[in-house]
């Protein structure tokens, strides 16, 4: 009887070492499927007046080792969300452009969208927006696919914002 015991104790034992090892690699999946892709110090301009549009500004950083690209963005209280770079034309002319083709997030890199660079563009909001209000927007990654971002709206840039 004592022998039946200890064999049973080792099937146990076994048994427990199974689940365990079982338990890691399923949680080193989960870890490893999730998108390398994190959006921080999300921030949008209160509209002006009865305004029906605003501009919105974040850091992307793609953990990842793959580049990924942001292909575009969307929003239930928006007719229209586009990506926009400004920049200086040969006149000297400040110039806003829709970003056609994606915006590139390399592998381990950071981009930023800022006031006078690469931005998204918000056009005709269901109400105006003031501060204190929340934008939703989802951004949609060709690898990491749609990120849903709650992005509060301010007159400036976060205080935390490494660019502030």
């Amino acid at each position: 009887m004592v022998r039946m015991s200890r064999l049973r104790v080792i099937e146990i034992g076994v048994a427990v070492m199974l689940t365990a090892a079982a338990l890691l690699f399923v949680a080193l999946t989960v870890w490893a499927a999730e998108p390398g892709i994190a959006v921080t110090d999300a921030w949008a301009r209160p509209t002006i007046g009865e305004g029906r549009t605003t501009a919105a500004y974040m850091t992307i950083t793609n953990k990842g080792a793959e580049g990924d690209s942001l292909q575009s963005a969307r929003s239930a209280r928006a007719k229209a969300v586009e990506l926009h770079q400004t920049k200086m034309n040969p006149a000297g002319v400040m110039q806003m452009r829709e970003v056609e083709d994606g915006l590139s997030i390399p592998a381990n890199g950071v981009v930023e969208l800022a006031p006078g660079g690469i931005h998204v563009m918000v056009m005709g909001l269901d109400s105006a927006l003031a501060a204190g209000d929340e934008l939703p927007l989802t951004l949609q990654f060709a690898k990491a696919g749609a990120i849903d971002v709650a992005v509060p709206v301010s007159v400036a840039a976060p205080a935390d914002h490494p660019h502030h």
